[in-house]
């Protein structure tokens, strides 16, 4: 049984690499360009999958020798046809869409953590602290609410409603860090 090279076997493999690496990445981008910027939106799990399954059958298109051209491109429309069809399920359905893209998580209300919601999403009370700190709010109890989006960013919401002192506890203090 012989080894495959290691370095290089073919002209021709090389050629066929690099050719189905243009022509793919230029088929891929017209597919995008056409399926609308809701296929290359924030990810969230259902873009995610969707992504992941395109970088995958891409790669196998460019360097199986099982896959052909139209193979690929096939497989990278049928992908790009679900995810479409499916993103316009979600748009026209409430409930549907609650299935397929989740439903944002409130972490914290009215400057009060909300425990359960923070263990279901695996959420620290430091990173949605982290998260006011970074909307530029030196106060929890200022925030209306502290949303986990369902793409997992951190959505604060809020208004001052006091002047004082910072209580985002997790925060140290300059002059407390200082070694002398």
């Amino acid at each position: 049984m012989g080894h495959t090279p290691f370095y290089f076997e073919s002209w021709y493999n090389v050629e066929r690499t690099v050719t189905l690496s243009v022509v793919g990445f230029a088929a891929l981008f017209i597919m995008l360009r056409v399926s609308g910027k809701r296929t290359l939106s924030k990810l969230n799990v259902f873009d995610f999958v969707f992504v992941v399954a395109v970088g995958s059958v891409f790669a196998s298109m460019i360097i199986s020798k099982d896959v052909t051209l139209i193979e690929g491109i096939a497989a990278l429309a049928t992908l790009i046809g679900i995810q479409m069809g499916l993103s316009y399920v979600a748009a026209r359905f409430p409930k549907l869409e609650r299935i397929i893209n989740g439903e944002p998580t409130l972490l914290l209300t009215h400057g009060e953590f909300i425990p359960a919601a923070l263990m279901k999403e695996r959420v620290t009370e430091e990173e949605v602290r982290g998260a006011i700190r970074a909307e530029g709010v030196t106060r929890v109890e200022d925030v209306n609410a502290v949303t986990m989006e369902n793409d997992g960013t951190l959505t604060v919401a809020w208004m001052s409603k006091k002047p004082g002192e910072t209580s985002l506890v997790d925060a140290k203090d300059a002059k407390d860090t200082d070694p002398d």
